[in-house]
């Protein structure tokens, strides 16, 4: 089997041991399929934008982070990224995903950017209050980037909104309608290439409402329905995204259900711990193949006679 060289792009600063795990999950994953790749930190590759990538240039750049701008201007030195700059971008703003998904008809709970704040202004917590009255109380209050839950709030009145809103500072932020039947719960579907690879429903810790593993919830494997796979396939093929994790709030019924994030980069153990299943091989197939496409597709070019 022939062998496909690349790189792996992480953080500079954020290496907690879990990461490390994911890292060496990785790299076990991507020889099995085929592949060998260097790892980097997001700053031993300094780019200069528009400067063609340096030699030996990598058929793959598998890109484990969020630093946008180094990935647009690595895309722009030739490179190919999975995920791309574009649907990293997408999927680490709230908002941004929100609009993309409403724009591509994909249902999502009712969500109102909050205004943006410039430095050294005072935020108008009215915003909230007009957001509450809208969208009903209690109401979920996000940050626009934020990882693993932690910048997500549950307001139950004007007054915890203004405290939320306090310490979210000059952040961006956006409000969204709280969906009753889903509190506590949610699916993570798992997509790679196109296709749902497995699915698990998760569930919060006593007392809260956010169902993130890393915050201590458990989870169960679903079996998606066809519905559901439909939301998570349209979801990641409107962002643009290679591979996902796409979260899905329930409603009353079967047939009501709501895309609530789109993760680019999501953590890996905890599906395998729950529904045996080994993502990163899956993404590693999908790498192999998609560089096998392009080669064959420049080779038949090549060789395609000249027009005169």
């Amino acid at each position: 089997m022939e062998t496909y060289n690349g790189w792996l792009v992480v953080n500079s600063y954020y290496n907690p041991a879990k990461f490390r795990s994911l890292y060496r999950l990785l790299q076990e994953s991507a020889e099995k399929a085929g592949l060998h790749y260097s790892m980097w930190s997001s700053d031993q590759l300094p780019t200069i934008i528009g400067a063609p990538c340096r030699e030996p240039k990598p058929e793959f750049v598998l890109f484990w982070d969020k630093d946008v701008m180094l990935a647009k201007a690595m895309e722009i030195s030739g490179l190919r990224l999975f995920n791309s700059a574009e649907a990293i971008a997408l999927s680490d703003d709230k908002v941004a995903t929100a609009l993309r998904l409403a724009e591509a008809g994909i249902p999502i709970p009712d969500t109102i950017p909050a205004p943006i704040v410039f430095p050294s202004c005072n935020r108008n917590t009215a915003a909230a209050e007009k957001a509450g009255k809208m969208l009903g109380w209690p109401l979920v209050i996000k940050e626009n980037a934020g990882s693993f839950g932690q910048q997500v709030y549950l307001a139950n009145n004007p007054a915890e909104a203004a405290r939320i809103l306090s310490r979210i500072g000059e952040k961006n932020c956006m409000f969204q309608r709280f969906i009753a039947p889903s509190k506590g719960k949610d699916i993570r579907v798992t997509v790679v290439g196109g296709k749902v690879i497995c699915a698990m429903e998760r569930t919060a810790p006593m007392g809260d409402f956010r169902t993130n593993m890393t915050g201590g919830g458990t989870a169960i494997v679903h079996a998606v329905t066809p519905y559901e796979e439909e939301l998570a396939l349209k979801a990641c093929a409107a962002l643009g995204l290679d591979f996902a994790g796409v979260d899905i709030l329930l409603g009353r019924e079967d047939n009501e259900r709501y895309v609530c994030e789109v993760n680019s980069n999501p953590q890996l153990q905890s599906t395998i711990d729950c529904c045996g299943v080994n993502p990163a091989l899956n993404i590693m197939w999908h790498i192999r193949s998609v560089i096998k496409e392009r080669q064959e597709q420049a080779e038949a070019a090549a060789a395609a006679p000249i027009a005169e």
